[in-house]
């Protein structure tokens, strides 16, 4: 994976190994592959198995801010594994990861003449949509519990790196957003009721603000 993941030498994860998590493994394997949005989709399904695992968020933080132009996600990953992992070594560079998505959400937003980017990035971080995107992936970020029985502390990172095994990256469907297509149309496309598109929004939140929100060219996870 060509992003630095500081995440393999640090954070807290409770309840088992996150390093030998199949889907853990699966996201590492389609991140190298350059599959970054099957790589994002992999990430979440480890962190509802894992929901205190720091490392994880530092990992997906990193994919949203340098792989999928993603700052909202990238910020709220951040300060999650900031959250769990409040005294960790890389806390000042994390920190700095934040300010950094912070820039490029400014840089996102429409210019103005003499106006500071800085606070129209926190006028824009108060909007409505973009709270519900925050409170939607924190909602899913405790859907499950919290483990009990903290692992060991973590070998060191070359040591991690050796030990994940390199099983190959399963066939992951996807579908490329066309004209006209919406999440109710995939959902009967791909499972013959529109019902279910609640599926395909779930498993495309890290690229999806809404679901009204789909772009043509958009690689899309068909769970």
């Amino acid at each position: 994976m060509a992003v630095t993941l500081l995440g393999a030498a640090c954070g807290r994860f409770t309840g088992g190994d996150l390093d030998h998590n199949t889907d853990y493994i699966h996201a590492h394997n389609a991140a190298a592959a350059g599959d970054f949005h099957v790589a994002a989709a992999f990430y979440n399904k480890a962190l509802l198995a894992f929901p205190d695992s720091g490392k994880a968020h530092l990992e997906l933080g990193q994919l949203c801010d340098e792989k999928l132009g993603d700052p909202i996600a990238a910020i709220y990953h951040y300060r999650q594994f900031l959250e769990l992992d409040p005294n960790s070594e890389h806390r000042q560079m994390v920190e700095g990861y934040i300010d950094r998505a912070k820039l490029a959400l400014a840089a996102k937003l429409p210019s103005s003449n003499g106006a500071d980017p800085a606070e129209l990035m926190r006028l824009q971080m108060e909007n409505s949509t973009l709270r519900a995107r925050v409170a939607e992936l924190e909602r899913a970020a405790t859907t499950v519990p919290p483990l009990s029985n903290p692992s060991p502390a973590l070998p060191p990172p070359a040591v991690v790196a050796s030990n994940i095994p390199t099983t190959p990256t399963p066939s992951v469907r996807t579908h490329i957003v066309q004209k006209g297509d919406t999440l109710q149309s995939l959902a009967l496309r791909y499972y013959g009721t529109r019902s279910a598109w609640e599926k395909i929004f779930a498993a495309n939140r890290t690229i999806l603000s809404s679901k009204d929100h789909l772009k043509i060219g958009q690689q899309l996870v068909i769970p």
